[in-house]
């Protein structure tokens, strides 16, 4: 008896504990909650605020607000709403990293938007 069949079973039990453990590990659900906070970008020089309600600030430190409007996390994009006159406009960039202290967006034109955690 080769040494395969001799241990079969063995394998067996290993390879199905191995993927009870891969298929069970809980991978938590990106939500509008990790957005949520004070973030530096990228982009622009002056921190942007997204707030639970739904809507974002863009805010001097003396708190002044330079821009503001609404934002969605939705189909892992986030979209961003804002007034552009008398025109409503919307923003819809694709998250592609999401951590507690660093969120990365893909712009319109194909860029990348970091957002650092500052709060």
């Amino acid at each position: 008896m080769s040494f395969f069949t001799k241990n079969i079973k063995s394998i067996g039990a290993l390879l199905f504990a191995t993927a009870l453990i891969l298929f069970s590990v809980d991978t938590e659900t990106i939500t509008e909650k990790y957005f949520i906070g004070k973030w530096q970008s990228s982009k622009l020089e002056t921190p942007i605020y997204l707030f639970a309600n739904g809507e974002w600030e863009i805010k001097k430190d003396d708190g002044a607000v330079l821009q503001f409007g609404v934002w969605q996390y939705m189909g892992e994009k986030i979209i961003w709403s804002y007034t552009a006159g008398t025109i409503v406009e919307h923003d819809v960039n694709t998250v592609l990293s999401v951590t507690s202290q660093e969120f990365q967006l893909q712009e319109n034109d194909r860029t990348t938007s970091t957002f650092k955690r500052l709060e």
